[in-house]
């Protein structure tokens, strides 16, 4: 049980590694957009119709008859 042991411990310290590689590049990837956004003068105004996800409208049909919805 030794390998499993020595496998497991590897697993963990292999995934706290991403993680933290995960967060440096996630902090230089945010400083590379604002860096891009003062040199031209973009504002979150700018940027928010193309972050958010369009809304397709709700239709709802009353049956016949039922009067359900």
């Amino acid at each position: 049980m030794g390998n499993l042991e020595q496998l497991l411990k590897q697993k963990e310290d292999l995934e706290r590694q991403i993680e933290e590689a995960l967060s440096a590049e996630r902090g230089n990837a945010i400083l590379q957009i604002k860096n891009i956004c003062q040199q031209f003068n973009i504002k979150y105004a700018d940027l928010k119709p193309h972050l958010t996800k369009q809304r397709s409208k709700r239709v709802t049909k009353l049956s016949a008859g039922n009067g359900t919805a």
